[in-house]
């Protein structure tokens, strides 16, 4: 296995006005497997944290928890994961000690570094525009000590005509060549170490059509010439399909589903990921669009348990809904649609995370007709357990969430949704 992550977060430090500090958890227990000349795909919409989880894993951001291993035997892995879940610490330690990345110190990095690149999203802004081309194609291997400066140049001279930019191009400038050609120097640079790891965040997104397919196709023909594992961050699902192998799709930090690319292009399982794929055309269908409501979160104070959960169209009653989720969309709906049978004297007070009260009603029966009669459209009303009279008002208690993971599916991909829960031991 060349690359694997167990439960990755990255959280940013945000300082408040009055000195309280607040995280953005940005990536929240990823878990990510990239096999030895693979292709991985990791999708999602902007801001989702695919960015920040390709740096993560390169150590070009530090992240606040997890682990990361690198170029780990298959058997050793499976011995670390069943450390893991056998709660045998000494081993899983003994284990990354030797192939964490997150345990290796700044001159180790510094050699590692030549095993591992990453070629950017924007390939004019990671080019020093004051350098020629080959000085920037030969850094990487001086500054790792993969060749001697000499060499260093012939191989950069070499490698231009390699990503298919002629010899004579060695001494121009970054700002001198288009955009496919400015990518094409990025990617003679990644390459130009022999790494058997490559991140490609977005490597085609800054460019126009015709360009995407030629670099797609030089990143193939570079992956089988020099046997190079690849993350293919995008958010275009169009160059997954093209390129990679597996793919993991993410929503607001966390992996909703993983699995080959057939399966979850085609047959995609979590609800996220069939909104995604239902807004992606095909020539000659006819496809139904599934438009979410509402907005991706705000990762300072995400949802709890399933973060989709506000935008999904088939949460259900233990997805993570919240006594305020659950006010607003009833507030909305009895001073809006039910105001003729309720008037303006009811009120909606948060008792608890798991209790509303709706006060200026006299009997719940007409509370439960709302429910029963909104909670196929306004999900959030699910989360209602009890309906019962207390103290002058109507008591609310709510069904306790359930934090999902990636439940593994008979096809073997995983999927982030409680849909997918097995049933608990002893049920019918």
């Amino acid at each position: 296995m060349m690359l694997a992550t167990f439960g990755l977060s990255k959280h940013f430090p945000i300082r408040g006005a009055f000195r309280a500090t607040t995280r953005l958890r940005a990536v929240d227990d990823a878990n990510l497997r990239i096999g030895s000349e693979e292709i991985v795909g990791l999708v999602g919409e902007s801001g989702s944290g695919k960015s920040t989880l390709g740096r993560c894993l390169l150590r070009l951001i530090e992240p606040s928890a997890g682990e990361v291993l690198f170029d780990i035997p298959d058997e050793t892995l499976k011995e670390y994961e069943e450390a893991r879940s056998n709660a045998d610490a000494a081993r899983a330690a003994d284990i990354a000690e030797r192939f964490s990345l997150l345990r290796r110190s700044s001159s180790e990095m510094r050699t590692l570094r030549r095993h591992m690149n990453i070629v950017f999203q924007d390939p004019y802004s990671s080019l020093n525009p004051r350098w020629k081309l080959t000085d920037v194609i030969a850094e990487p291997m001086i500054s790792t000590r993969f060749c001697t400066r000499a060499e260093a140049d012939d191989r950069a001279r070499d490698l231009l005509r390699e990503v298919g930019l002629p010899e004579f191009f060695e001494n121009r400038y970054p700002h001198e060549l288009s955009g496919g050609q400015r990518q094409r120097v990025a990617i003679a640079r990644a390459i130009s170490t022999h790494p058997r790891l490559l991140v490609l965040d977005e490597p085609t997104s800054a460019l126009d059509v015709s360009v995407q397919a030629q670099i797609l196709n030089l990143l193939r023909t570079l992956r089988d010439k020099y046997s190079i594992s690849m993350l293919l961050i995008t958010h275009n699902i169009a160059v997954v399909a093209y390129l990679a192998e597996q793919v993991y799709v993410m929503y607001a930090g966390v992996i909703m589903e993983r699995g080959t690319k057939a399966k979850v292009l085609r047959e995609p399982q979590h609800p996220y990921t069939k909104a995604l794929m239902s807004a992606v055309p095909i020539v000659g269908e006819r496809k139904v669009r599934t438009i979410l409501r509402g907005d991706p979160p705000n990762l300072v104070d995400p949802p709890q348990a399933c973060r989709f959960h506000p935008r999904c169209p088939v949460a259900f009653e233990i997805c993570g809904w919240t006594a305020g989720e659950i006010a607003e969309d009833l507030e909305f709906l009895l001073r809006g649609k039910y105001y003729a049978t309720f008037g303006d004297q009811v009120q909606v007070v948060v008792e608890s995370d798991e209790r509303l009260r709706v006060e200026g009603i006299s009997g719940p029966s007409n509370v439960q007709t709302l429910i029963d009669n909104e909670k196929a459209e306004v999900r959030s009303l699910s989360g209602i357990r009890t309906v019962i009279v207390q103290g002058g008002g109507v008591v609310l208690d709510l069904y306790p969430p359930v934090d999902p993971i990636l439940y593994p599916t008979p096809d073997g991909r995983g999927v982030k949704c409680l849909l997918y829960r097995p049933p608990a031991a002893g049920s019918v």
